[in-house]
């Protein structure tokens, strides 16, 4: 079961595909992907580990060393197991619970592990963020066919969260709120601050990138930001 759970998680040739995978002479040519690897593949992908360890600091060597305790530990249940036809059937049970409770451990540490990576790589990349310019430009376009002028709007980024990663790059969303003005009048009156006006909370999504090579400003993917204007043409009914 913990073997077919590593091969989903780690695929052997994804892992031989990696920049850190170095074959091990122990288990032959053919194969030479150690339950280390599956572990550290399982946790930190194909990122480098320069990138791993220097800008997200999560130390994936120390998450390796506790999995294969606990890999170790199942198989020791494995080779109880083997011996079945001479325990007692109320010893085979509770060891088939520990060994049970033993995987669940194990599974619940690696997807732990791996989403803290993700979670301090969104964080760490948060401080860059300075795109509120970007951010309101788009909304303003987007917003535009609802209203002859959009002004005094705010865009808020209030979440970033990580889409995927690959060795060099890393694709994020974003999900925040736009602050909306939406003016009829024209531009005399708009001039004159007169006319009227709608005033609405939209949320909104999009997506941005950036280069493992540091961390630093990610770059906003044009034509990403989806506004959900329903409100908009909401008549209040349920």
């Amino acid at each position: 079961m913990a073997r077919i759970s590593q091969e989903q998680l780690a695929p052997k040739e994804k892992i031989r595909a990696c920049e850190w995978f170095e074959q091990s002479t122990d288990l032959g040519q053919e194969d030479g992907v150690t339950r280390a690897q599956r572990v550290k593949y399982a946790v930190q992908g194909e990122l480098h580990d320069d990138f791993v360890l220097e800008e997200l600091r999560v130390d994936v060597a120390r998450t390796v060393k506790e999995c294969l305790a606990l890999i170790d530990e199942l198989n020791k249940y494995g080779h109880s197991m083997e011996r079945s036809l001479d325990i007692p059937e109320k010893t085979e049970d509770l060891e088939a619970i520990r060994a049970l409770g033993t995987f669940d451990q194990l599974s619940e540490l690696i997807q732990e592990r791996h989403d803290s990576l993700l979670s301090n790589a969104a964080d760490a990349t948060n401080e860059y963020m300075s795109l509120d310019c970007v951010l309101y430009n788009e909304a303003n376009e987007q917003l535009d066919r609802l209203s002859a002028h959009v002004s005094d709007g705010d865009v808020h980024l209030d979440s970033l969260s990580i889409l995927s990663l690959d060795p060099d790059r890393i694709f994020y969303q974003g999900r925040g709120r736009v602050y909306a003005r939406l003016r009829y009048e024209s531009d005399l009156d708009a001039a004159m601050y007169k006319g009227d006006a709608i005033y609405d909370i939209y949320p909104f999504e999009c997506s941005f990138q950036s280069d493992t090579g540091g961390l630093k400003e990610p770059t906003f993917v044009q034509g990403s930001m989806k506004i959900n204007t329903d409100s908009f043409s909401d008549d209040g009914q349920d």
